[in-house]
């Protein structure tokens, strides 16, 4: 079975919470290769989860 990069980025992120910085680290190279509909997701998924707080982290990490 192979795994979607989204997927694959939920799993590093749940793997990395324990340090904002990795979080954020593992969050500008998901954004580097995930479409904008998959960004969304993941910032929905990351809210759902505590991983992302709005006023803390934006989405987009810079490019």
């Amino acid at each position: 079975m192979r795994t979607s990069y989204l997927d694959y980025y939920k799993m590093i992120l749940e793997k990395v919470s324990f340090d904002y910085g990795l979080v954020k680290k593992e969050l500008h190279k998901a954004n580097q290769v995930l479409t904008g509909e998959e960004q969304s997701r993941l910032r929905k998924w990351m809210l759902q989860n505590g991983l992302l707080f709005e006023a803390k982290a934006p989405l987009h990490t810079g490019s």
